[in-house]
């Protein structure tokens, strides 16, 4: 167990989807790396209701994913366009905010956050996961891929308490995700990706 420097005493992990058609998962790590806390929400108003009333939360630091903008477009250049059109300040013509390809669910949330002093970090799941070298050669969110994923971190970071029923993905995400707020804070190599209303999205350097 590596030492830490920080002077939060839990790390908090949110798998947020981009809307309430799907589950998001919370996760809360103690300096011990053991999990405290492990649910799944689908609303905005409960995420909110947990960092509002959740007493880890005070003592934390906090890290989320950011959420795929998936909204349905009306013209067909857009839907194929959305993800490798190059994006500029002085880029006039968004109509339906196409070139949207974040969400920016909860973002009030985070801003709440950051006025009481938590920090709080973003990150890309697919990222982290080749990161921590959780990655697979199956369909993300697959059953089988959640599987492996599941038995990956039982093994090589040692949640053994993980049930052997299989968790959700979010869930499971979210484990890695406050992973990574863990290391955040005490230092893990990162680089800054973009930012979101001044919110950093970071990367975590490769395991060698």
């Amino acid at each position: 167990m590596q030492s830490l420097s920080s002077k939060e005493n839990f790390f908090i992990g949110l798998s947020l989807s981009n809307s309430s058609n799907c589950d998001s998962s919370v996760c809360v790590l103690d300096r011990n790396s053991k999990i405290v806390f492990l649910d799944k929400f689908y609303f905005a108003q409960d995420i909110e209701y947990f960092f509002d009333n959740s007493p880890y939360v005070s003592s934390s630091v906090v890290a989320s994913s950011v959420p795929y903008d998936n909204s349905m477009l009306d013209g067909k250049w857009r839907i194929h366009s959305k993800n490798y059109k190059a994006l500029f300040d002085y880029f006039k013509v968004n109509r339906n905010n196409w070139t949207n390809r974040v969400s920016k669910r909860c973002q009030e949330l985070f801003n709440k956050l950051k006025s009481k002093n938590i920090k709080v970090v973003r990150c890309d799941i697919n990222q982290l996961r080749q990161s921590y070298g959780l990655y697979s050669h199956f369909l993300s969110r697959t059953s089988i891929d959640c599987k492996n994923l599941q038995t990956s971190l039982k093994i090589k970071y040692n949640f053994s308490q993980l049930p052997e029923n299989m968790l959700p993905a979010s869930s499971l995400e979210a484990i890695i995700i406050a992973m990574f707020a863990m290391e955040y804070v005490n230092n893990i190599e990162t680089s800054k990706m973009f930012d979101i209303d001044n919110i950093p999205v970071l990367s975590r350097k490769m395991n060698s």
